[in-house]
């Protein structure tokens, strides 16, 4: 599942109505969902830290999806296999910016127990497509 929010309005906007926005870098957030003790974050509980934090720190959009994470524990030393959360971020990169991803990863280790959230920045090129007129 996809859910877009606003994404290419945001994105578009940011980048002055170009077609391309070189420069941009993309960041993604792996949030587990098992809960140390036991337990799943729910639907609802992360719709709710989406609309309640995501979107506080980033209104101009992202993308979200479900996967499923493989992990070893580093207590038990098994690989551990758990439903995930990515959310994707398109941007450029500031302090202001990384400060941003940190905080809401660090938010989610909080609220919901969590042993980390696993962060990856890369340089993308990004382009949209637009229907010809």
């Amino acid at each position: 599942m996809i859910h877009l929010n606003n994404l290419s309005a945001g994105i578009i906007f940011g980048c002055v109505f170009l077609t391309s926005c070189a420069g941009y870098r993309r960041s993604d957030l792996y949030f587990g969902r098992d809960i140390p003790g036991g337990g799943t974050v729910t639907e609802q509980q992360w719709k709710n830290f989406s609309d309640s934090v995501i979107s506080n720190y980033f209104p101009e959009g992202y993308t979200e999806w479900d996967a499923n994470g493989r992990w070893r524990d580093t207590d038990t030393k098994k690989t551990i296999t758990e439903p995930t959360k990515v959310v994707t971020f398109f941007g450029k990169m500031t302090r202001q910016r990384s400060a941003a991803l940190d905080s809401i990863a660090q938010r989610y280790l909080r609220r919901f127990s969590q042993q980390s959230v696993l962060r990856t920045d890369s340089k993308s090129n990004v382009r949209f497509i637009s229907k010809i007129q």
